[in-house]
């Protein structure tokens, strides 16, 4: 029954914001997918049309600059909350067994939320955005054995070419939101298989915890 599976026992402290700070980048997410698929529709990809095409949207297209700011503020709080909702993981030790499985694809979305982000920054190709994908596929090159394997693979070729444009959309249109999307599901399944770290504080009532209920 439908009210039998959204229904279930929550414990009183998540009434404190600090503790469902997970759902947030949740909901900026699909802000990002929404977003990212409309401003898509006028993005193009190439070394030669790139920085046009974003001018365009920035100050042409009707309400490009309100979705394009709406897509770059809707990242960087994504990535901010992400990183809250971690240091208050690791914080109150609720990282500990039994859910070190679940603390690990938590970090896995960390790393493909900040990749995310690096790549849609990369897709502007202007200096800023040009100087700071070479400056990050350096940083992947120092990675032991696989590091320049994998910055061949993110740049197309040992450097920047017109080659890389192409890879860091498909990374940051698709293959990364795919990624997020089989994390974020995994990562609710395993919290409503294992529930999560109870709290307990002086101002609590005594007694079971509440239920929190989608249907009355």
């Amino acid at each position: 029954e439908l009210r039998e599976l959204t229904n279930e026992p929550v414990p009183n402290h998540l009434k404190r914001w600090w503790f469902a700070l997970g759902g947030t980048p949740a909901y900026l997410f699909v802000v990002q997918i929404a977003t990212g698929i409309l401003l898509a529709v006028y993005y193009q990809p190439t070394p030669k049309t790139a920085y046009e095409s974003v001018r365009y949207i920035t100050d042409q297209a009707a309400f490009g600059w309100y979705l394009r700011s709406l897509h770059k503020w809707g990242a960087t709080l994504m990535i901010a909350a992400v990183v809250l909702h971690q240091m208050r993981v690791f914080f109150t030790g609720a990282y500990r067994k039994p859910r070190e499985i679940n603390w690990i694809v938590g970090m896995l979305l960390l790393f493909t939320t900040l990749l995310t982000g690096f790549t849609g920054y990369s897709l502007v190709y202007e200096q800023l955005s040009y100087w700071g994908a070479t400056v990050g596929s350096n940083i992947a090159d120092q990675i032991p054995v696989l590091g320049k394997l994998g910055k061949e693979m993110l740049l197309g070729g040992s450097v920047y070419n017109d080659r890389t444009l192409s890879r860091f959309f498909v990374l940051h249109a698709a293959v990364l939101p795919a990624a997020i999307i089989v994390l974020v599901a995994t990562h609710i399944a395993i919290v409503r298989l294992q529930g999560v770290t109870e709290f307990k504080f002086r101002d609590e009532p005594k007694g079971k915890p509440g239920t929190f209920q989608f249907f009355p």
